[in-house]
């Protein structure tokens, strides 16, 4: 993605990444607060739940946000089972 294409998600607040690790390829849904609090209270209210199999919300949804906190949450085996 191009600057101009991480501005576009910066400002939707949500973006789904399909991280490799380990010989393993897995997607990983990264919110931002804002728009997590949005989707949970418009999914609630619409299906009578909120889920996600593979959560990460960071402070904004910038290039610099998701490789450090993939990083933080590798380290802590967050990719350790499917």
């Amino acid at each position: 993605m191009d600057e101009y294409d991480w501005a576009i998600q910066e400002a939707k607040g949500w973006l789904d990444v399909t991280v490799a690790w380990d010989g393993d390829r897995q997607v990983v849904e990264v919110y931002d607060p804002v728009r997590l609090a949005q989707s949970v209270t418009s999914e609630t209210a619409r299906f009578g739940h909120f889920k996600a199999r593979r959560l990460l919300v960071v402070p904004s949804v910038t290039r610099e946000n998701i490789e450090s906190a993939i990083s933080a949450i590798a380290d802590e085996g967050f990719f350790g089972h499917g």
